[in-house]
Parts: C-alpha cells; sequence; structure tokens
C-alpha cells in the first residue's frame, strides 16, 4: 500500500468516529425521528475526504451501527434501526456523503451549492420514504412528521459543514 493510501484510510476511520460523535448529539422526538448533528458529520466527512473516501467512511459508521455498536443517535446500534423509522436517513447519508465529495471539486458555485441542498433532499427523500413503509403513513404525513420538522436544519448544517471543510482543508 502506499503511504498517501493508508493516510487516506486512516484519516477515514477518523472521520467515522465524528460521524459517531455527531450522531450522539441527539435530542429525542415524539415521532421516532431524533433531531440530531449527524447529518452535519456525513456532509463535512464528504466535503473534506471527497466523494470515495466519504462514502468508505459513512458505510463503516452504518457497517458498525450494524452490527450493533452504538453508533447510531441516542447510542443505539443494530440491524433494527437500519430497518426502523428512521433507517431511510442513514441509508441517505451514503449519498449525501458522495454528492457533498463531489460538490467539493466544482468550481462555479451555484452547482455546488445546488447539490449540497439536493444532497440533503435525497437524503430526506430516502428518510420519509421508509418511514411511510414502516410507519404505514401515507407519504403527506411521513414528509409532514419526518422531514419537514428537520429540512431548515439540514441545509444550514450542510452549508455549516462545508465552511469547517474549508478550514479543515487549508
Amino acid at each position: 500500500m502506499k503511504k498517501i493510501e493508508i493516510k487516506k484510510i486512516v484519516i477515514s476511520a477518523i472521520f467515522t468516529a465524528v460521524i459517531a460523535a455527531t450522531a450522539w448529539i441527539s435530542i429525542p422526538t415524539p415521532f421516532g425521528i431524533n433531531l440530531t448533528f449527524t447529518l452535519f458529520g456525513v456532509c463535512l466527512t464528504g466535503f473534506v475526504l471527497g466523494a470515495k473516501y466519504g462514502f468508505m467512511s459513512t458505510a463503516v459508521y452504518i457497517a458498525l451501527g450494524a452490527i450493533g455498536l452504538p453508533v447510531f443517535s441516542l447510542f443505539l446500534g443494530g440491524f433494527g434501526v437500519l430497518l426502523g423509522v428512521s433507517g431511510g436517513f442513514l441509508w441517505g447519508f451514503l449519498f449525501t456523503a458522495v454528492l457533498c465529495g463531489i460538490s467539493s471539486k466544482l468550481k462555479k458555485k451555484l452547482f455546488k451549492y445546488l447539490l449540497m441542498v439536493f444532497s440533503i433532499l435525497i437524503c430526506h427523500i430516502a428518510g420519509v420514504t421508509q418511514f411511510c413503509v414502516v410507519s404505514g403513513n401515507n407519504l403527506y404525513t411521513s414528509f409532514l412528521t419526518a422531514s419537514l420538522p428537520f429540512l431548515a436544519k439540514d441545509v444550514i448544517l450542510v452549508f455549516v459543514a462545508y465552511g469547517v471543510a474549508q478550514k479543515i482543508r487549508r
């Protein structure tokens, strides 16, 4: 293995821990979807590591949670969380990390910012879809419950993560 590749893998592991740490900043809601800052960690990971290693780091985070380590919000773990009402957001994090990684390479700010917001929308679409299926609610009710209350916070978080990533990359 090349020295640079080993360095990227080690940094990816550190960002996996960052995602877990941001997941632990969590406020329970009565809807089964917790208000967390995990998306900040995922976006930061994508922006700093790029699409490939951002995906890898996020996938390792999800795998660690799937095998039962308490890395998800409220210190939960297990495959059941991935199949539960909030599991779609976890799957959506994979797309978010990749899209944030891609957006970090774009030169035109308009396209960069649009892709950043799109990455949040993709995550919310995955989250709402699974919430709808698991909860038995219709799509509209699922959106009102699982997405709308958190959408503005998540759009703000992607821009904050981008700003923090710029400072880290310097």
